[in-house]
C-alpha cells in the first residue's frame, strides 16, 4: 500500500433519486448555495432506500401581519427561508385579519403550512379576499371566514392548481376540536352519537343556536343565557328563563298525574275519562266530572257567591246552614220573634224571622 488515506469520508451516502434540502442559509433564491458535490452539502435531509431518515421538522417563525399579508419570505435578513410552522401576531391590538399570503411565488405544490394564534390574540383567515402579483388567497370551509382563537393552530395547503391556500382544519391547544365560524358540518345522514358536552356559544342575540331542517326546531340561547327559547316554524311554542316556564301552545300529557311537591302528595290527577282531581295530603280534596264537583273538607267562598244561574236551579243543602253572624238579635215585635235574617229576594232585602 502507498499508504493510509489523509482522511476518510463518513458521512452517509445520498440518496441520488431522493435528495432533499433546507436551505435557510441562502441570501437570493432558493437555489443559492446548493452545489452538486456532498462534500459540500451540508444542509440536506439524510435518507435511506428513499425514506427519510433521523428527525425532521422546522424552525419556528413568529411573524406579524401587515395590512391583511401574511409574508413568509420576511425576516431580518431578507432570505427565502423554508416555512412549515408560523406563530402569527396582530398588527396592532389583540385581533387581526390575513387577508392573503405572500411568498414571492416559490409555494411547492400541496405544501402544508400550520399558523397558530399568539396567546391572548385572535386571527381571522379572510375567506377568498382580494389578492395581486405573487400574493395567494386562501379559502375557508363553508366559503366563510375561519376565526382562530388565542393558542390555537390551523392548517393550509397549497392547491398548487387553483394556486390558492385551503384551510383544512382546527385543533385547540386544549385538545378539543373546532369548526369555523357558521362553517356546515355534513354528516351525511349519520348521527352525531355519546357527546357528554354541547357548547353553544354566540355573542349576540340568539346566536346560540341549533336549527333543525326547514319547518323543523329551532333551540335559540339569548347572549345572557337567561331565556332558552324552542319555535317550530319560526313560532315560539315555550321557552324557559331563569324564574319561570312560559308555554303558548296546548300541554298533551300521556300521563295521568301532575306532581306539585317534591314529596308527590300534592297532586292534579286524572283517573277516568272526563275527570279530575284535586288532593293535597295524599288524598282527593276535589273531584270534577262533567255532572257534578265534589268538595272534601270545609269549603269557603270569599266575596259574593252565586249558586245557579236560573230560577229553575235547586240547591240541597244536606246539613246544617249555619248563618254565623248574619243575623239581628234585636227585639221584634212582628209574631214575638227573637229577630230575624235578612235574606236578599230578586234584589230586595226581605226579614226571615226566627222564634
Amino acid at each position: 500500500m502507498a499508504g493510509l488515506p489523509k482522511s476518510v469520508n463518513t458521512d452517509t451516502p445520498i440518496d441520488s433519486h431522493f435528495l432533499s434540502y433546507v436551505n435557510n442559509l441562502s441570501t437570493g433564491g432558493n437555489t443559492t448555495n446548493i452545489t452538486s458535490s456532498k462534500d459540500t452539502i451540508k444542509q440536506y435531509v439524510k435518507t435511506k432506500n428513499g425514506i427519510f431518515n433521523g428527525a425532521f421538522g422546522s424552525v419556528g417563525h413568529a411573524l406579524t401581519i401587515s395590512s391583511g399579508e401574511l409574508d413568509l419570505t420576511a425576516n431580518a435578513t431578507g432570505a427565502v427561508v423554508v416555512r412549515r410552522m408560523i406563530q402569527v401576531n396582530p398588527e396592532s391590538s389583540t385581533s387581526d385579519t390575513i387577508d392573503k399570503i405572500e411568498s414571492n411565488g416559490l409555494e411547492l405544490p400541496y405544501q402544508e403550512l400550520t399558523l397558530i394564534a399568539t396567546t391572548n390574540n385572535t386571527i381571522t383567515l379572510a375567506h377568498a379576499s382580494s389578492v395581486t402579483g405573487t400574493q395567494k388567497n386562501i379559502y375557508c370551509p363553508g366559503d366563510t371566514s375561519y376565526v382562530l382563537a388565542p393558542n390555537e393552530a390551523v392548517k393550509l395547503i397549497y392547491d398548487p392548481v387553483n394556486t390558492i391556500w385551503i384551510v383544512t382544519g382546527n385543533a385547540s391547544s386544549s385538545g378539543g376540536v373546532t369548526n369555523p365560524v357558521n362553517a356546515s358540518l355534513d354528516l351525511g345522514g349519520n348521527s352525531i352519537q355519546k357527546v357528554t358536552t354541547l357548547f353553544l356559544n354566540g355573542d349576540t342575540d340568539n346566536a346560540h343556536s341549533i336549527q333543525g331542517n326547514s319547518g323543523g326546531l329551532d333551540y335559540n340561547v339569548d347572549n345572557t343565557d337567561e331565556t332558552h327559547d324552542f319555535k317550530i316554524n319560526g313560532i315560539s311554542k315555550f321557552n324557559v328563563t331563569n324564574s319561570q316556564v312560559n308555554l303558548f301552545t296546548h300541554l298533551t300529557m300521556s300521563g295521568n298525574t301532575i306532581y306539585l311537591d317534591s314529596d308527590i302528595d300534592t297532586t292534579i290527577h286524572s283517573n277516568t275519562d272526563d275527570s279530575i282531581q284535586i288532593g293535597t295530603g295524599g288524598s282527593v280534596r276535589m273531584s270534577i266530572g262533567n255532572t257534578s264537583t265534589i268538595i272534601t273538607n270545609a269549603f269557603s267562598t270569599l266575596g259574593n257567591s252565586t249558586l245557579g244561574d236560573s230560577a229553575g236551579d235547586s240547591i240541597t243543602l244536606n246539613g246544617l246552614v249555619n248563618f254565623a253572624n248574619n243575623y239581628s238579635a234585636v227585639s221584634q215585635t212582628a209574631g214575638n220573634s227573637t229577630g230575624y235574617i235578612t235574606v236578599l229576594i230578586g234584589g230586595s232585602a226581605k226579614k226571615l224571622y226566627y222564634y
